[in-house]
């Protein structure tokens, strides 16, 4: 069993506000986004399921000019041209069903400025969770993320050009989820 999307968006916003350091707002004029985004997923058999997808973005600022300069071709902050994610899991069919799996996210690089003078580096995240379910109402899971412990920028905010968000560093999580 497989299913699988395919979109491709060419999308312009006009008027467009953007966060400048200071807490001030510039009208951006046009924002035009470009893309194509993929995704697949597929179970070859009951315990199996793998998944994918991809995507690729081209936004470009348009008629963005202000006093003293233009912006005008920069691609806005936080938007990284390519997103891609591939993951696994696999399901034990046992006394107590048992699910385990991997994943792999990949960010490319972003801007952190309209000016695009500041760029985050892209970045590469290994997540892996085990599932135990004792009872049909009852999953514990264990989730350990960032399992390489890797440094990165998740985002940045343009209203304050001097900071910048750092990403989790290698966590583990366990959750005990009860329907009744």
């Amino acid at each position: 069993l497989a299913q699988s999307t395919f979109s491709i968006y060419d999308i312009q916003r006009s008027n467009v506000y953007a966060a400048q350091g200071g807490r001030a707002l510039n009208v951006a004029g046009t924002l035009a986004s470009k893309g194509a985004e993929w995704a697949v997923a597929v179970r070859p058999d009951p315990a199996w399921q793998v998944w994918a997808n991809l995507a690729y973005t081209r936004a470009r600022y348009e008629d963005y000019v202000f006093t003293g300069g233009s912006f005008s071709g920069n691609t806005p902050p936080n938007v990284a041209r390519l997103l891609a994610n591939l993951g696994g899991s696999y399901r034990f069919s046992a006394i107590w069903p048992a699910e385990i799996g991997a994943s792999v996210r990949r960010v490319g690089d972003r801007f952190h400025n309209d000016a695009n003078t500041v760029r985050l580096l892209g970045y590469t995240l290994l997540d892996a969770q085990a599932t135990l379910q004792p009872w049909p109402s009852t999953k514990l899971s264990l989730h350990l993320r960032n399992l390489t412990d890797r440094d990165y920028a998740a985002w940045a905010d343009p209203f304050y050009p001097d900071q910048i968000l750092i990403g989790a560093p290698r966590s583990v999580e366990l959750t005990l989820q009860v329907a009744f």
